[in-house]
């Protein structure tokens, strides 16, 4: 059974959508407290690509500070996000980027992108719709494009808390996720299990 947190958690962004753009900010965050460099691995996930390169962020929140940071570079950002609130302060502050409102779980945009990104959104959703989403992304990925993602390390759910309200996080165990990738035909070049990020690729031209 899913918990009631995971249900709540599109809500509690809907809610609480001007907290959310003061607390996040619009600074990548630099990883010296113990969590990720955010500029290191988006220069990870950007190297290679194009400068119009089409990229869907999904669960892209206000917009910032990633969508930013890849419009910043020069490629066309498709972003997609369950919060109205967000959705429409991503519209008002990055006007060059494209921004709609859908649940992952229902309203992916079709067609094939250079680099989809989901960055601390996937791991919002239950195990079992994460089974269900992932390959849905990664069948997003073009010839030479890539996916990343962020996880937690071991299968389980996790309630966490944010301004007095509870947050849930779950993950899968690292197996599933490399199954799903390679399932996908995407070659893994980071493997989360250590760093709770996943960047994989799909070749140009698959081995025959």
């Amino acid at each position: 059974m899913t918990h009631p947190s995971a249900e709540r958690i599109l809500g509690l962004y809907g809610d609480r959508a001007d907290d959310w753009i003061a607390d996040r900010g619009a600074v990548l965050h630099p990883g010296d407290g113990g969590g990720l460099d955010e500029a290191a691995w988006i220069e990870r996930f950007s190297d290679g690509l194009a400068p119009n390169a089409h990229v869907l962020d999904v669960g892209c929140g206000s917009g910032w500070p990633m969508g930013a940071a890849l419009l910043a570079r020069g490629f066309r950002v498709r972003g997609v996000d369950a919060s109205p609130g967000l959705i429409a302060h991503a519209a008002a502050t990055l006007p060059q980027g494209e921004w709609s409102l859908g649940d992952m779980r229902q309203a992916l945009p079709q067609g094939a992108f250079d680099g989809v990104l989901a960055w601390h959104s996937l791991f919002h959703l239950s195990p079992d719709d994460q089974q269900a989403v992932l390959p849905e992304l990664s069948r997003r990925v073009a010839l030479g494009g890539r996916l990343m993602f962020t996880s937690g390390h071991a299968h389980g759910e996790t309630i966490g808390e944010w301004r007095g309200q509870p947050l849930y996080h779950a993950s899968l165990d690292p197996a599933a996720y490399r199954a799903i990738l390679s399932a996908a035909g995407l070659d893994i070049v980071c493997d989360g299990a250590t760093s709770g990020v996943w960047l994989a690729r799909r070749a140009f031209l698959s081995a025959k």
